[in-house]
């Protein structure tokens, strides 16, 4: 007998953010992607970096902005230089996760690039509910789990895991399509406060400790 208990955000979150007016007004003239997050190269930041050179054609108030780090980041900034992106993309490391809803809410898109896998095909990532809880819109890859909810709910995009040009081409589907991004941020953001809240996401589990305690 198995019961499941989704990895959600507590409403607090989004009702009750603790706002830094510093993050908010250092990327208010910025198109945003944030990523938060473990950085490991499996999480698919490469993809972003590689699509950055061609987004910046387009617009120079393109951001990539990565809160978190891993032990292989020097991959990722060895890529920023060699692309001379040094400017436009920014690792913050490892932050006090007080400052996620600052980071989220300074953002534009928020993206979760992950490279396919048996794990990653078959779980939600937290960060994904945070990004929603903040009626953003997100680009995710074509993970299954997080492809199927985000399609499901029509809180974004999906492109190909590690496809530079279809990322592109989403972001900047999202970038030119300002009604677009506030529709699917609307989708996602009523998805986690009437469905996906750690408040109600959580029942099963009290259900279940109650059940043990008879």
């Amino acid at each position: 007998k198995i019961t499941v208990v989704p990895n959600t955000v507590l409403k607090s979150f989004y009702t009750e953010p603790k706002l830094e007016l510093s993050v908010l007004q250092k990327y208010q003239s910025n198109f945003v992607l944030l990523y938060i997050g473990d950085t490991g190269l499996r999480r698919g930041l490469l993809t972003a970096i590689n699509a950055m050179p061609a987004l910046l054609e387009v617009s120079a108030t393109i951001r990539l902005v990565i809160v978190g780090k891993s032990s292989e980041d020097p991959v990722l900034i060895e890529v920023v230089k060699r692309l001379k992106l040094e400017a436009f993309v920014d690792f913050t490391g490892w932050l006090d996760s007080d400052l996620f809803a600052s980071y989220i809410a300074a953002s534009t898109l928020c993206i979760s690039p992950l490279h396919r896998n048996l794990h990653h095909d078959t779980t939600y990532a937290n960060k994904i509910f945070q990004y929603m809880s903040f009626a953003k819109p997100v680009l995710v890859s074509n993970a299954t789990a997080q492809k199927n909810l985000v399609e499901e709910v029509g809180a974004g995009l999906v492109h190909r895991d590690r496809d530079v040009e279809d990322f592109v081409a989403k972001t900047l589907l999202l970038y030119r399509g300002e009604d677009l991004r506030n529709e699917m941020g609307d989708k996602g953001k009523s998805f986690v406060e009437n469905e996906f809240s750690w408040e109600q996401t959580s029942e099963n589990l009290v259900h279940l400790y109650d059940n043990l305690s008879r």
